[in-house]
């Protein structure tokens, strides 16, 4: 499995702190549709297909805490 970026990161930590996609795209000043496609690559990078799988994966392994 392939790490995933630094931005791709902290959008899963947001994810993680139940924020929308609408919502860390105003907290990092980019458009929800930005958020969106990095949040499908790292659900790419990930093997992943839900948000929830998502973040239970960064978690297993030690992206986020």
């Amino acid at each position: 499995m392939s790490n995933v970026t630094p931005r791709e990161t902290e959008i899963i930590r947001w994810m993680a702190a139940g924020k929308t996609a609408a919502e860390i795209g105003t907290i990092l000043g980019i458009s929800h549709i930005t958020v969106n496609t990095h949040i499908s690559n790292a659900k790419a990078r990930l093997g992943v297909f839900k948000d929830t799988a998502l973040v239970a994966a960064a978690l297993r392994n030690g992206i986020i805490r």
